[in-house]
């Protein structure tokens, strides 16, 4: 079981690859510009389709993301700590493209829409790296589909 809000989450923050440089009390106050959210194993954040209302970075546990075809979950990927979730619509202003649950109690910081427009133009760094994570998952989710559909073209 997590620990309540006190937890030092700001530690945990500067650990990870995507905050490299921040001190702990730069995470601190990337934590006080989001909220802490704490999800149960099975507990759907958002769907696919949602309005782009939030960004969040998993700070424990595991998040699974999905989409749902013909009544099954189709997973797309399950994300650790470090992660950041649901920039790219965000970003780009468009509803979600998939739907994210807990695969075991996780533990998020979540930013409003404005809030995280505001943490990028505020720290430039953290801006590029969040752009090249973004980036370089869309490129390979390209890759992987490319390699996808050549499976299937060789095999009919």
């Amino acid at each position: 079981m997590f620990a309540a809000v006190d937890e030092p989450y700001a530690a945990i923050i500067a650990g990870f690859p995507l905050f490299q440089g921040f001190t702990v009390q730069g995470a601190q106050r990337l934590l006080e510009r989001g909220e802490v959210k704490e999800f149960v194993d099975g507990e759907v954040i958002f769907r696919e389709g949602d309005p782009p209302t939030t960004v969040m970075v998993v700070l424990a546990g595991k998040i699974r993301v999905f989409v749902e075809r013909e009544g099954e979950d189709l997973v797309l990927t399950d994300v650790e700590p470090g992660a950041i979730l649901g920039e790219i619509a965000v970003l780009c202003g468009i509803p979600r493209s998939a739907s994210v649950r807990a695969s075991e109690q996780a533990v998020v910081l979540q930013w409003s829409a404005a809030a995280f427009r505001n943490l990028l133009l505020r720290y430039a760094l953290l801006s590029e790296r969040i752009f090249r994570e973004s980036l370089r998952a869309l490129v390979e989710k390209e890759r992987s589909l490319i390699d996808s559909l050549m499976g299937l073209r060789n095999h009919s």
